[in-house]
């Protein structure tokens, strides 16, 4: 059994010996004045034991850093933030509380730690101006420590060093880039793509709590009852660390099907500004009532595997059209998917009062799959006004003269407004679907009879 135990260790500092003075910048925050004046910092501490045993401590001591993915800069020994993709391709923002703005002011170390199997290339953030990059950056001088070996990765001078190297290494290589939206909004390129069990480190404006990343989707609405046939749309919001919606972020949505035909059916939006995509729709296969579709929305990562959440849509019976009456006469026989010649009857109506009746039956000859259906209720009646050229029936059925399954059949009367072969198609909840396709003999008949 995994127990995480979480304990408070409070570190007085040791006055103001260490002061730096700023010629641009006046260090004046409370979160500065506790880094230089007298701190008292919380540091927190986290034991994951194993069987009543301990594994680790993730800060064995106070002179250790808790993310040594990123190189000393400023007043700063290791990373304020890291961005760690776990080894089930999930995403976790991790914080060294003790790690202050590296400048005194407002710019932070981030690294990232891939533990998943998959390279990273790019990485989309968001937060109130931490892409507003003035002057400085981990690059510029920052005393009390030299400069980042390697300085300077890229134009700006936030950019850090790739993680095919040693953060102390001052051999040439890779580093990161940055393709920035606006202020609030932009994408970290990691060059090389960080690989498997490799880190990278950048600098940004602003706080710590300033830095969002997608960690929640919510889809809406999360759970729909529609008739079948219908026309599915659902939104999706992604949220942060901090439960603020994040713009200009990509979720893919895909659907899983059960007994639909759905599945496979995907596409992709962005989130806007209220960090909430335009609707994804798609026009749902399914043909029987109690079959559903789960929808995944995933917030898109360079791994693919950021935060996902899941939206449902259950099918029901659609509502009858009154008035509406189908025929068949003549004798109707088409050759099914599965190569089987079958033949079929029958007639169903509605009445103005809503009153259905009818009967059908179908029999396949085989050899593929012989198997005589013979209705026990009809239950819907759906026409397509206004010319009714095509028609539902949805009802209950016996299968080889035993047992109850639902039944849907769709016609069309074709021959009515043009040459076309009239067609027939038939699904039970067995599992036998005959498909679509033209009637080799008879007639179908549908008109309103009110």
């Amino acid at each position: 059994m995994l127990r995480i135990e979480t304990r408070r260790l409070v570190v007085r500092g040791i006055g103001s010996e260490n002061k730096t003075k700023r010629d641009e910048k006046k260090v004046d925050t409370p979160r500065a004045r506790s880094r230089f004046g007298g701190f008292i910092a919380t540091l927190i501490l986290i034991t994951a034991t194993v069987g009543g045993g301990v594994l680790a401590n993730t800060r064995p001591a106070l002179a250790a850093v808790l993310f040594p993915q990123c190189p000393p800069v400023g007043i700063d020994t290791g990373c304020a933030v890291l961005i760690q993709f776990n080894a089930d391709g999930s995403r976790v923002t991790l914080y060294d509380p003790s790690q202050l703005p590296f400048d005194g002011v407002e710019d932070t170390l981030v690294g990232v730690q891939n533990n998943s199997s998959s390279a990273v290339s790019s990485l989309a953030l968001s937060g109130a101006g931490i892409f507003g990059f003035d002057s400085d950056g981990l690059c510029a001088p920052h005393p009390p420590t030299p400069t980042p070996a390697g300085c300077p990765y890229g134009p700006t001078g936030y950019e850090g060093r790739g993680s095919s190297t040693s953060v102390a290494s001052t051999a040439p290589g890779g580093g990161d880039s940055f393709t920035i939206t606006n202020v609030n909004n932009g994408t970290v390129h990691f060059s090389p793509a960080i690989p498997s069990g490799g880190s990278a480190y950048f600098s940004l404006e602003g706080t710590t709590a300033s830095i969002s990343v997608a960690t929640k989707v919510i889809v809406n609405p999360p759970a729909q009852t529609l008739p079948v046939g219908s026309t599915v749309c659902v939104t999706a919001t992604v949220t942060d660390q901090a439960g603020m919606p994040m713009p200009g972020v990509t979720v893919k949505f895909t659907v899983v099907g059960v007994g639909t035909g759905d599945t496979g059916i995907s596409g992709s939006k962005v989130t806007g500004t209220n960090g909430t995509t335009p609707p994804f729709c798609y026009l749902s296969q399914s043909r029987l009532p109690g079959t559903s579709d789960a929808i995944t929305a995933q917030a898109q990562t360079s791994t693919g595997t950021g935060p996902t959440g899941v939206g449902t849509v259950v099918f029901v019976l659609p509502v009858s059209t009154p008035g509406c009456e189908i025929k068949i006469t003549g004798g109707g026989w088409i050759t099914a998917t599965n190569g089987d010649k079958s033949t079929f009857g029958g007639n169903a109506k509605i009445d103005g009062s809503n009153n259905v009746s009818g009967e059908e039956t179908y029999q396949d000859h085989g050899p593929a799959s012989p198997m005589d259906v013979k209705s026990i209720d009809i239950l819907v009646i759906v026409c397509d006004p206004p010319d009714f050229t095509s028609a539902e029936i949805f009802g209950t059925a016996t299968v080889d003269g035993s047992g109850s399954f639902d039944f849907h059949i769709s016609v069309q009367d074709l021959n009515k407004t043009t040459t076309s072969p009239d067609t027939y198609w038939i699904t039970v909840s067995n599992g036998y679907d005959s498909g679509r396709h033209p009637l080799e003999g008879g007639n179908i008949d549908i008109h309103q009879s009110l």
